[in-house]
């Protein structure tokens, strides 16, 4: 993606442009602040024609030896200017008054599990890794049932309908307003038969951006740290078939949500327009 821009004429620019929006609403991390976002509807391949050419998707078949359909070429750049996906749009922070939310994103190629990530390796060396590329098959009974149990253990004052659980497993995976992103997949962890984690993620042509996860609550798959062991997993997939980049969202310096996103090395950072390597623990400064 990297080496491809779009080369937008004026009137292209404006005929992109329409559907951008931007948007305010309460901070999530900061108390008082305000957060800002740039937000697209994602296009589908008919709205895309004009704006990507069929000489550029010849180029990017040839580059990459397979089918390319205009919309994974656009989100590959997309994600490279540091937006994300949820439901059917894109967005990326604009705040004026705070810059911390910023995006990282893990060069799989180049990336060593440590001695601790072995441990959750081997410890999760039982898992059956399964993978979903139908639509229909990102919401069953069986996902509802794991994500309801999941959100109450982050909400244990209240309860979730099946309707409601429905609903944002289809936003997450982006087909609830009756379109949706191409690349999406889920990533199905199994124990002995049993579905105790789902992984959302996004897949472009040199890159793979995790977008949700969601897992069972009970203690024996707490104490597996399975989230940390699906990044882990997911980032040596990610190398293992091709892919150059695996996305983590957005990471925030010192927040506590946000810390075990900048634990993987080398990672890089998008910083003022352009991405910078961290390549250890002990790298004080970006490089």
């Amino acid at each position: 993606g990297k080496n491809y821009k779009l080369q937008l004429t004026s009137a292209k620019e404006q005929e992109y442009n329409y559907l951008m929006n931007l948007y305010e609403s309460p901070c999530g991390y900061f108390d008082r602040l305000t957060s800002n976002q740039e937000i697209y509807s994602f296009p589908d391949e008919d709205e895309l024609k004009d704006l990507i050419p069929d000489e550029i998707i010849r180029s990017a078949e040839k580059r990459y030896g397979k089918k390319v359909t205009r919309q994974e070429f656009f989100y590959t750049i997309q994600l490279e200017e540091g937006f994300r996906r949820t439901d059917n749009i894109i967005y990326r922070a604009t705040c004026p008054e705070c810059k911390k939310c910023i995006p990282i994103r893990i060069p799989a190629g180049e990336y060593r599990p440590n001695k601790s990530a072995r441990h959750l390796i081997r410890k999760n060396s039982s898992l059956e890794l399964r993978i979903t590329e139908e639509a229909n098959d990102f919401v069953t009974e069986e996902k509802v049932l794991l994500y309801q149990n999941y959100w109450k253990r982050h909400n244990p004052e209240k309860d979730i309908s099946k309707e409601d659980a429905f609903s944002d497993i289809a936003v997450f995976s982006g087909f609830e307003q009756g379109k949706n992103y191409c690349g999406t997949k889920n990533f199905d962890y199994y124990l002995d038969g049993k579905l105790v984690a789902v992984s959302v993620l996004d897949f472009a042509l040199d890159s793979i951006s995790s977008n949700y996860f969601y897992y069972d609550i009970s203690p024996q798959i707490l104490k597996r740290s399975i989230g940390t062991f699906s990044i882990i997993n997911e980032i040596l997939w990610t190398a293992e078939h091709g892919y150059d980049y695996y996305y983590l969202g957005y990471w925030i310096e010192g927040h506590p949500k946000m810390n075990y996103k900048a634990n993987f090395f080398p990672h890089e950072l998008l910083v003022n327009g352009e991405w910078i390597t961290k390549s250890s623990p002990d790298c004080k400064t970006l490089q």
